[in-house]
């Protein structure tokens, strides 16, 4: 058993390893967002190593998650609970390492601010969500999380309009065949990132719905 499961109570360490796994996925959507703003030679590969070593840290954190849920006989909420909502945050996390391998490999950068946007939207959906969590694991906490839940829907579904904004220009003639197809994976991924904070924010009003 490691020293933090002696150290703390049950409930507790659970709640601690989900504090850091969503300051994790906030910490990477800022990183993110800095790296876009970036261009190479100008800090860029710095703070590129920053988001790989989050992403790192989130693997070490689920590993935990895993091993404290097979270990212990007292869970804060139900087991797959934990599990789904802490593996939501460290797909987060691995698919914004995802994206800067995949703009370093290309050395490709923002067009016209293309994915100013949706990065804009992750780091709003990662304090939300860092609200949630927040909520989640303290006592009284329970009663604020529908409304950041409802926000994070609102975030989501806006998008999705911006996705669908930016495949129409996208797809709008004059353009590089290979930079159309990168730039429509970048698109793609960076939706995946807000689509896994709606999927974790409906995991935490799960755990609220069943233990009111």
């Amino acid at each position: 058993m490691s020293f933090l499961a002696k150290l703390l109570p049950s409930e507790e360490k659970f709640h601690v390893l989900m504090r850091a796994m969503s300051a994790n996925a906030l910490e990477g959507a800022v990183l993110l967002k800095q790296f876009m703003n970036q261009n190479p030679g100008t800090g860029r590969d710095e703070t590129g190593q920053k988001i790989a070593a989050m992403k790192a840290e989130s693997k070490t954190l689920m590993a935990k998650v895993t091993r404290e849920v097979s270990l212990s006989f007292i869970t804060p909420f139900d087991r797959e609970d934990i599990q789904e909502i802490s593996g939501q945050l460290y797909k987060i996390t691995k698919t914004i390492d995802k994206i800067r391998e995949r703009l370093e490999l290309h050395n490709l950068g923002s067009d016209r601010g293309d994915f100013a946007r949706q990065v804009d939207l992750i780091q709003q959906e990662a304090a939300v969500m860092n609200d949630i969590i927040e909520a989640l694991t303290k006592k009284g906490g329970e009663k604020s999380i529908i409304d950041k839940v409802a926000t994070l829907h609102t975030l989501e579904a806006h998008g999705d309009e911006v996705l669908g904004n930016l495949l129409a220009n996208l797809f709008n003639g004059g353009r590089d065949v290979r930079d159309l197809i990168l730039r429509k994976d970048i698109y793609d991924m960076l939706e995946k990132v807000l689509d896994r904070y709606r999927d974790a924010a409906g995991v935490a009003l799960q755990i609220v719905l069943k233990n009111s």
